[in-house]
Order: structure tokens, then C-alpha cells, then sequence
């Protein structure tokens, strides 16, 4: 649980300018959902949806590619109305063991989630 925390603070506070670029580029595709990947190096990548007409998010191959090629730090996409994980967002975590930070475009905030253990995740609000 602290290197989660550790990790997510070391994105919010000594780069403040990842979290803004993030939201500003979620927000242009409101009311629609997108997302993308944040590296260790703290490279943002962008992914759109494959479906741009609707309100979830769906990576295109490129997505699961750089989850291959790249090492990962976290996922990002947007919720329109709610600030709660999905149970697609649930399987992502869980199976690939990445966290996710969602972003809800309606409640203008951040959502960190990992799982902690098989029936439990952690989730906190920034």
C-alpha cells in the first residue's frame, strides 16, 4: 500500500503539470470517456477510445501494446458521471497490476485505485 500511495503522490506533487494535461485532455472529449497510459518516466500517453460515441472507455490495440513495450506506472481514463471504479476497471487492475486514476468529468476530480488483495481495493480521492 505505501508504494502505491508513494507513487501516486510522487504524480500529484512534484508533477502537478501531468495531472493538469491529463484532465485538460480528458475534458476535451466531454462528454465522452478516453484515457491513456503514464510511463516511468512520467511520459503521458494518449489513447482515444475506439467506440468516440460513447460513455466508456475503450483502448485501441496501441494501449495494450505500450503495456507490453513500456513500463508502467499507472493508467488514466475519464468517468462521466460517477467516482467509483468500474468492474471494468476492477478486471483491468486486477489482471494486469496497474494502478488506474480515474478522472470524473461531472464531479471535476481525481479517483486512485489498486487492489490491496483479492477481494479488496483501496481508493483514494485528490
Amino acid at each position: 500500500m505505501e508504494d502505491f500511495l508513494v507513487q501516486d503522490l510522487i504524480i500529484t506533487k512534484s508533477n502537478e503539470k501531468i495531472l493538469l494535461d491529463i484532465k485538460k485532455r480528458l475534458l476535451s472529449y466531454y462528454p465522452f470517456e478516453t484515457g491513456g497510459l503514464i510511463d516511468s518516466c512520467q511520459n503521458v500517453h494518449f489513447y482515444q477510445s475506439l467506440n468516440n460515441n460513447c460513455h466508456h472507455y475503450y483502448p485501441p490495440p496501441e494501449f495494450y501494446v505500450s503495456l507490453i513495450k513500456n513500463k508502467i506506472v499507472c493508467s488514466f481514463h475519464s468517468h462521466l458521471h460517477i467516482l467509483k471504479p468500474s468492474e471494468q476497471d476492477l478486471f483491468f487492475i486486477k489482471n494486469f497490476d496497474i494502478p488506474i486514476i480515474i478522472y470524473s468529468l461531472n464531479y471535476n476530480r481525481f479517483l486512485s485505485v489498486k487492489y490491496n488483495n483479492e477481494d479488496n481495493c483501496l481508493t483514494w480521492i485528490f
